[in-house]
C-alpha cells in the first residue's frame, strides 16, 4: 500500500504540478505549485517511513551524488543561519516560495524517495507520465498563440486571451505564468520525448513520440524565449555529440567521411535528421526567439477588454520587455556587489530582493523598468553567489560538475548497455539545456523539481545505487531491534504517529493555502476601497498563518486606514485599531527586518496614523530613514519622504528630499513636479522655472508644467 501511495504521488507530482494554478491566490502560479509540492512531499515521505517500518529496515539508497548534495544542503543551512532575513531564507520570497531552505529540503527528500523506492523497470513509466504533463501544458499553450487561452476559459468563461494584461498571443505561458518558465520546462522534456522517439520499436510508438516532440517544440517556439533557445541548442549539440561518442568507434572521428557514411546508415541518426528537419520547418513557419523570418503570420483573435485586469507581476525581465540585455547587465553588476559585501555565506538564501536594493547600481534608475521589483538576479549562478556566497555557489557548481563528470564516466564504460547510455545522454542533454538557460534566468517550481529529479532518473536508469547499511552496533539499529522488530505493538504505534504527523503537516499546508486565499480577497477589497471587509479577511489570514510578515504588514496598514476613518464615529474602536496597526507593523518588521517592501508599507501606516496623533510624525520619519538605509539608491523612497515632509510643514526638508530623488533619477517627472512646487512655496521662483523648463524638455507641452511656467513668468521673473 505504501509503495502504491508513493508511486501515485510521484505520478501526480510529475504530471499535475505543471498544470496547477487557481485564481483564488495572491500569486496564481508559483505559490500553488509550491504548496502542491509540499503536500505531495509530506505524503511521499510519510508513506516511505511507514514502508520502512513495515519492512523492519531503513529503505534508503546511496547515490554517487550524496556528498555533493550534502555539502550543498549544508551551505544552504549556513547561509540561512547568517541571513539578513531568516524568515525569507526558510520560506522563500512570498510570491515565489520556491528557492527557500524549506523547498530545497522538499526537493532533496523527493530525490531520495525516488531513488530508494523505484528501480530501472519503473523509470519508463515515470518518464512517460512526465511527458503527459508536458503534453497537456503544450496543448494549453499552443492555442494561446492564436488568441485562445484555456486559462481565460477557466477564469472568466471566455475562450480568448482577454483575461491577461500581458500579450499572451505574442509569448505564450499556459499554466506556468511566464514564457521563460514555460520554455525552461519544455526544453527539458523535449529531450525525454527525443529518447522515446529514437528508441521506438513499433510504428505506433514512433508516430506517437514524434507527435509529442512536434507539440513540445511548437509550444516551446511560441514562448520566443532567447535564453531557453540558447539552452536548447546547447542541449541538442550535446546530445548529437554524446550519441556519436557512444554509438561509434572513436577512431572514426579521425575519418570524417567514413564517420558520415556510418552515421547515415544508423537508424538513430536517421531519426535525429528527422528531429532536426522538424525543428527547421517549425522555425521557418513561425520564426524563433533568435530569428524573425516566418512563413505564417500570427493571426490571434481580437483582444477584448479584460474582466480581471490584474497588472503583470514580477519584473520587466520576467514580462519579456525591451532592453532586457541591458537591464540584466545592471542587475548582474548589483549581484556581484552583493557578493563582495557578503563573500562567504551571501546575504541569505532567497534574499536577493532585499540585498539588491542596498547595492543597486545608479544606472538602474536610468532604465525604463527602474521601479520594478527584482527578487532574482536573472542568472541562477550569480543569484547563488549573491545570496549564498562562495560557499553556496561553490557547492552548487560542485554538485552540477560532479554529476556531469559521473555521467561522462558512465558513458565511457564499455560494459554499460547502449540503450541505457541513450537514455542518460538524453537526460543529460535536457539537464545541460537547463544549465545554459539559467545563465539568463532562474529556476521556478517545475524546473527546480526536474533539476533534482533528472539526476535521480539517471542513477535509477543506470542502476548505480546501493543500499545504505548501518553497523549492527549502531545505536539506531539497537533501538530499532529492541522496539519495532521485537515488539509489533510498537510498530503499530509508530505507524500511527507517522500518519498523525503527516496529517498534521498536510492540514498545516492546507491552512497556509487558505490563509493566502483570504489575504488575496482582502487585498482586492482594499484596492477597491472596502477597508472594513478587507480588515476582517486579513485578520483571519493572519490568525491562520501568524508567522507571515506580509499579512501582518498589510493588516497593520488597513487597521490604520480604518482607525482614521472611524476616529470621529467611534473613538474607542479607532484607538483599538490604532494599537493593532502599530503592533502588527512592528511584528512584521521584527520577523522580516530586511524586507524593503514591508518598510514601505510601514511608512504608509504610520503616516496615516499621524493624522490621529502627532507622535506618529516622528515615527513615520524614523521608518522612512530606515527604509532609505536599506535602499539608498531608490528615488521613490526619497519622493515619499519629500511628500510627507511637505505634509508635515517642513518645506526645507521636503526640497532636500525631492532634490535627492531627482539627483538619483534626473528624468523622474513626479519628483521634478513636486520639487518645482516646493521651490514656489519657498519663493525660489528662478529654480521653479528651471524645473518647469526641464520637465517640458522631457515631455513637450506637458499641460501642468506649461501652465505653471506661464504663471511664474507672468510674475516678471
Amino acid at each position: 500500500m505504501a509503495t502504491r501511495i508513493i508511486r501515485w504521488s510521484f505520478y501526480i507530482l510529475l504530471s499535475v504540478t505543471p498544470l496547477f494554478f487557481t485564481r483564488y491566490n495572491y500569486e496564481l502560479f508559483e505559490y500553488n505549485k509550491m504548496m502542491l509540492v509540499y503536500a505531495l512531499t509530506i505524503i511521499i515521505t510519510s508513506a516511505w517511513i511507514i514502508k520502512s517500518i513495515n519492512c523492519k529496515s531503513l529503505i534508503l539508497k546511496r547515490t554517487p551524488l550524496d556528498i555533493p548534495l550534502l555539502l550543498f544542503f549544508l551551505s544552504q543551512i549556513l547561509s540561512t543561519i547568517f541571513s539578513i532575513d531568516k524568515h525569507t531564507s526558510i520560506w522563500g520570497y512570498y510570491s515565489r516560495s520556491n528557492g527557500g531552505l524549506l523547498s530545497i529540503t522538499s526537493y532533496l527528500l523527493l530525490y531520495y524517495a525516488f531513488v530508494s523506492n523505484f528501480s530501472w523497470e519503473d523509470l519508463g513509466k515515470f518518464l512517460k507520465v512526465t511527458l503527459i504533463g508536458g503534453l497537456l501544458v503544450s496543448l494549453w499553450a499552443i492555442p494561446e498563440h492564436f488568441g485562445y487561452s484555456f486559462s481565460c476559459l477557466i477564469l472568466q468563461g471566455d475562450f480568448s486571451t482577454s483575461c491577461w494584461v500581458q500579450d499572451v498571443a505574442a509569448r505564450v505561458f499556459a499554466s506556468l505564468g511566464q514564457p521563460n518558465w514555460l520554455a525552461a520546462y519544455l526544453e527539458m522534456l523535449i529531450f525525454i520525448a527525443v529518447y522515446f522517439l529514437l528508441t521506438a520499436k513499433s510504428k505506433f510508438n514512433f508516430i506517437l513520440y514524434t507527435l509529442y516532440f512536434i507539440l513540445f517544440y511548437l509550444a516551446f517556439t511560441f514562448t520566443y524565449s532567447r535564453g531557453a533557445t540558447l539552452g536548447f541548442i546547447s542541449g541538442l549539440a550535446a546530445l548529437i555529440g554524446l550519441l556519436t561518442f557512444i554509438k561509434f568507434d572513436k577512431k572514426l572521428i579521425k575519418k570524417p567521411i567514413k564517420l558520415l557514411q556510418t552515421l547515415w546508415l544508423s537508424p538513430i541518426f536517421k531519426r535525429l535528421i528527422l528531429v532536426t528537419t522538424i525543428l527547421i520547418i517549425i522555425n521557418l513557419l513561425f520564426a524563433s526567439a533568435l530569428t524573425s523570418f516566418k512563413l505564417i503570420k500570427q493571426s490571434a483573435a481580437p483582444t477584448r477588454p479584460s474582466l480581471i485586469a490584474n497588472p503583470p507581476s514580477g519584473t520587466q525581465l520576467e514580462n519579456g520587455g525591451t532592453e532586457s540585455g541591458q537591464i540584466r547587465l545592471i542587475v548582474w553588476k548589483g549581484a556581484l556587489d552583493i557578493f563582495k559585501n557578503y563573500p562567504v555565506f551571501g546575504s541569505g538564501v532567497e534574499t536577493f530582493a532585499y540585498s539588491y536594493f542596498k547595492f543597486r547600481p545608479d544606472a538602474h534608475n536610468k532604465v525604463s523598468e527602474w521601479d520594478f521589483l527584482y527578487n532574482k538576479a536573472h542568472n541562477e549562478y550569480l543569484n547563488y553567489l549573491a545570496t549564498t556566497g562562495i560557499l553556496g555557489f561553490g557547492t552548487y557548481l560542485f554538485m552540477i560538475g560532479f554529476f556531469i563528470f559521473w555521467v561522462f564516466k558512465f558513458l565511457n564504460n564499455k560494459k554499460a548497455l547502449v540503450e541505457d547510455k541513450l537514455l542518460i545522454s538524453c537526460l543529460l542533454a535536457g539537464y545541460i539545456s537547463y544549465l545554459i538557460q539559467n545563465i539568463f534566468g532562474f529556476s521556478v517550481v517545475v524546473v527546480a523539481l526536474l533539476f533534482y529529479l533528472f539526476p535521480a532518473f539517471v542513477f535509477v536508469g543506470s542502476d548505480n545505487l546501493s543500499v545504505l547499511k548501518l553497523k549492527k552496533d549502531n545505536l539506531l539499529i539497537k533501538l530499532t531491534n529492541a522496539t519495532i522488530i521485537r515488539r509489533p505493538l510498537y510498530s503499530k504505534v509508530l505507524i500511527g504517529l507517522v500518519i498523525l504527523t503527516g496529517i498534521y503537516f498536510l492540514a498545516g499546508t492546507y491552512r497556509y493555502w487558505v490563509a493566502d486565499t483570504l489575504f488575496k480577497r482582502g487585498s482586492d477589497l482594499a484596492n477597491y476601497g472596502n477597508t472594513g471587509r478587507a480588515y476582517n479577511l486579513m485578520f483571519n489570514s493572519t490568525k491562520i498563518n501568524s508567522g507571515e510578515p506580509l499579512y501582518k504588514s498589510e493588516l497593520g496598514n488597513i487597521a490604520a486606514l480604518n482607525a482614521v476613518a472611524l476616529s470621529e464615529e467611534d473613538a474607542t474602536l479607532s484607538a483599538t485599531l490604532t494599537k493593532a496597526a502599530q503592533d502588527q507593523t512592528e511584528n512584521a518588521l521584527a520577523i522580516s527586518p530586511a524586507n524593503v517592501s514591508l518598510w514601505r508599507t510601514a511608512i504608509r501606516t504610520y503616516f496615516a496614523l499621524s493624522a490621529l496623533d502627532k507622535k506618529y510624525e516622528q515615527k513615520t520619519l524614523e521608518v522612512i530613514d530606515k527604509a532609505i538605509s536599506l535602499a539608498p539608491n531608490d528615488p521613490k523612497i526619497y519622493l515619499s519622504k519629500g511628500v510627507i515632509l511637505d505634509r508635515f510643514g517642513d518645506t526645507k526638508g521636503s526640497i532636500l528630499s525631492f532634490e535627492k530623488a531627482v539627483d538619483l533619477k534626473p528624468n523622474y517627472l513626479e519628483a521634478l513636479s513636486n520639487l518645482g512646487k516646493e521651490y514656489e512655496k519657498a519663493n525660489q521662483n528662478d529654480k521653479a522655472i528651471s524645473i518647469m523648463e526641464r520637465i517640458l524638455k522631457l515631455v513637450p507641452n506637458e499641460p501642468d508644467a506649461t501652465k505653471r511656467l506661464k504663471e511664474l513668468k507672468s510674475k516678471g521673473i
